[in-house]
């Protein structure tokens, strides 16, 4: 079965990166986490700043099947998209397959043109949405418009919410929204808070993937972790995977 987890948000900054790198160790490290064994597949579509999978990041391992670095910005990408892809979407027939996008700031153009290819695609890649909620009206209200742009598409999901950018209560504009009222009450989507991993342990690893951080105990250009540095690491990855464990319950 394949399932694949398409991580946006309103702008830059809010998140995205972190959630889909949260996203892919959590299926690293399946059977930990109660999840079925897969192939991880990462890709970035953020071309301009590929933190997700671009130099130092995530690259095909003993753990990650395979990753790339992919322009979504045109409706005419998609397609291209799914010829990339022909191999492990007939793979994902027989096994397991969980694709992680992580999307750029420009996401919004192809979502609100409307295009019939993109829909078509996220509906053949089995899509689930993971939405990186912000504190912003914006990020509601830029929510709200893929949903009503492609509504089959976006009719079950996950919200998260990042605390590096404060404590739960903060997300006032989201909490009173209609959007959250109308998409959580209905039981298609759901929601999560992604726990705060210290600033100082993000600098040091940088786009150093998780899992290699914890087991070479080292970051960006082989800089050493100090033991505190990897407990923290490890104990962020175990908070993080319990929230976004969840998003396998999504979509059948």
């Amino acid at each position: 079965m394949l399932k694949t987890f398409l991580v946006d948000g309103d702008k830059g900054g809010v998140g995205k990166t972190t959630v889909a790198r949260v996203i892919a160790d959590t299926f690293v490290n399946a059977a930990a986490n109660g999840l079925p064994a897969c192939k991880v597949v990462c890709l970035d579509a953020d071309h301009t700043n590929p933190d997700f999978c671009g130099e130092g990041g995530y690259m095909p391992d003993t753990k990650i099947h395979d990753t790339g670095l992919v322009n979504l910005d045109e409706p005419k990408n998609w397609l291209e998209l799914v010829n990339a892809l022909e191999g492990i979407i007939a793979e994902a027939e027989e096994e397991e397959v969980r694709i992680i996008i992580s999307m750029p700031a420009t996401a919004k153009r192809a979502f609100e043109s409307g295009s019939g290819e993109v829909a078509q695609v996220l509906s053949m890649l089995n899509t689930i949405p993971v939405w990186v909620m912000g504190r912003t009206k914006d990020s509601v209200t830029q929510l709200q418009s893929r949903i009503d742009a492609m509504p089959r598409q976006f009719e079950h999901g996950l919200v998260v919410t990042n605390l590096f950018f404060g404590t739960r209560d903060k997300f006032v504009l989201w909490d009173g929204s209609a959007t959250k009222k109308e998409l959580i009450g209905s039981g298609e989507w759901l929601e999560t808070s992604l726990p705060e991993l210290s600033d100082l342990i993000v600098t040091k690893i940088d786009r150093t993937p998780y899992h290699k951080a914890i087991e070479s105990g080292t970051g960006t250009g082989g800089q050493k972790l100090g033991m505190g540095d990897i407990i923290g690491l490890r104990a962020f990855g175990t908070r993080a995977a319990a929230a976004m464990s969840i998003v396998e319950k999504i979509g059948g």
